[in-house]
């Protein structure tokens, strides 16, 4: 069966136009545990308390609904402060956000899409305190990786190449592993 395109939007939409009454439910339903759901970054941990307390007494699939709708405040609390908006990524479908309600131009990254029901199922997942503000931190302000010091010296590989290899079996080891030998270097294959 192929993937249908206006049905997702579709659908898209309807999660867009229901939002603010589940945001609205679940800022009820806070208040009726004690917990104040202002719509602060902070309310974020107050966020993840209120999921653990009335995750705990859910099945599996109303686990995953819960989590649509903490994932609808989540996304909003993002948008409210950093800006961007919601969108539907359809055009790849081996994204991971794939046909997932996303926050786009929220970052100083241009591209980065931030999930917030990828990020509501990774705080289920294992939960932690802070969690959710920090995984919302690093995606607004992604730091760039330097990975300039794990470059090899290109000389030093040019003349590992001249050198003959050999595959050296390991007692043990797995079927598909190989162990390259290079002039004095042993390397995965």
């Amino acid at each position: 069966m192929a993937f249908n395109f206006e049905e997702a939007r579709e659908t898209f939409e309807q999660f867009l136009i229901i939002m603010d009454d589940q945001i609205e439910w679940l800022i009820e339903q806070a208040q009726l545990r004690g917990v104040d759901l202002d719509g602060s970054l902070e309310s974020l941990d107050r966020l993840e308390t209120l999921y653990t307390t009335m995750a705990a007494t859910l099945s599996e699939d109303e686990q995953d609904g819960l989590r649509i709708v903490f994932a609808r405040y989540l996304g909003d609390v993002v948008w409210e402060h950093h800006g961007g908006k919601w969108t539907l990524p359809l055009d790849d479908p081996k994204d991971i956000n794939f046909n997932m309600p996303v926050i786009v131009g929220h970052s100083s990254c241009p591209w980065l899409e931030f999930n917030p029901i990828h990020t509501m199922h990774c705080y289920a997942l294992r939960p932690k305190a802070g969690m959710l503000r920090s995984i919302v931190a690093h995606s607004v302000d992604p730091q760039i990786l330097d990975l300039s010091d794990l470059v090899e010296d290109d000389r030093r590989l040019l003349d590992s190449l001249d050198r003959p290899a050999r595959t050296v079996a390991g007692s043990g080891q797995h079927p598909r592993m190989a162990w390259i030998y290079w002039g004095g270097e042993i390397a995965m294959a």
